[in-house]
């Protein structure tokens, strides 16, 4: 993209965002709260939405916002974890040197979580893409969660997916980790209101200042884009190169209709 021609100082609509960047709609000012007392209180959260709803960028904002002398922030995305790798990954993560089997990091981790919680630091376990985790690895967090027979928790964790994930979470064999459940939160995509709102504020990012889509063009980007952040981000981009390529002072509908093709939408 040509991000001269609008004057951008930087790449509109990207991915790269720094965590005070990022658009605070209302489903994620309740997921924000929610998220701050899971990890005061130190507990388990299931966070869920659509795929590109944003709902592991909301997390991680969260994670950036707490006070880094209390708190270790953990994040932690396989598809395919198993209850041995997760351990050591935690272990890497505290700076402790894995033991050489499953049983024996379990124990260090145990001990370091209980150590950080004696510094009076907390341990915040991110989680991501939990929609791909094997049962087994579910059922595994049950003993991270266990403490002196559940008389307190010096650490959250935090579970983020898509909504096959509270899907699986109701499976029989779950029940011992679905009773642990303090925070169940789904994520709503955006609703029509707001997204003039967060073009606006994707726009100032990179530099201006101005609303710069007309008001069809913001009614075909919800229409196709369902409120979905990351659909709307792919469709404003397209839309923007089409503008230029027109040389159009404005991101009108027709550019957001070229744009759609050109995507492959339509």
């Amino acid at each position: 993209m040509n991000s001269t021609y609008f004057s951008f100082t930087r790449e509109p609509f990207s991915r790269e965002l720094a965590p005070t960047e990022v658009f605070i709609s209302k489903g994620h000012h309740e997921l924000l709260a929610r998220l701050k007392h899971t990890v005061e209180t130190g507990s388990l959260a299931v966070i869920t939405g659509q795929a590109g709803s944003g709902k592991s960028t909301a997390i991680r904002s969260v994670m950036h916002s707490l006070e880094a002398s209390r708190y270790r922030h953990i994040y932690i995305a396989s598809s395919d974890l198993t209850p041995g790798e997760f351990y050591k990954s935690l272990l890497y993560h505290v700076n402790v040197q894995p033991g050489r089997g499953s049983s024996q990091n379990k124990r260090l981790v145990s001990q370091a979580m209980l150590e950080l919680h004696q510094k009076g630091i907390k341990p915040a376990i991110l989680i991501d893409e939990a929609q791909e985790l094997p049962i087994p690895m579910l059922s595994e967090l049950r003993f991270v969660l266990n403490y002196q027979a559940d008389s307190f928790s010096p650490l959250t964790v935090i579970l983020a997916g898509q909504p096959q994930l509270a899907e699986t979470l109701r499976l029989q064999v779950l029940e011992c980790i679905r009773q642990r459940i303090n925070v169940h939160y789904r994520l709503p995509c955006l609703d029509e209101e707001e997204i003039p709102a967060y073009i606006l504020h994707h726009l100032k990012i990179a530099g201006l200042d101005k609303q710069i889509f007309t008001d069809d063009a913001i009614k075909l980007i919800y229409q196709f884009s369902k409120g979905i952040p990351r659909r709307i981000n792919n469709i404003c981009r397209y839309a923007l190169v089409a503008a230029i390529v027109a040389d159009s002072p404005a991101v009108d509908a027709d550019a957001v209709q070229k744009g759609l093709e050109d995507d492959n939408w339509i």
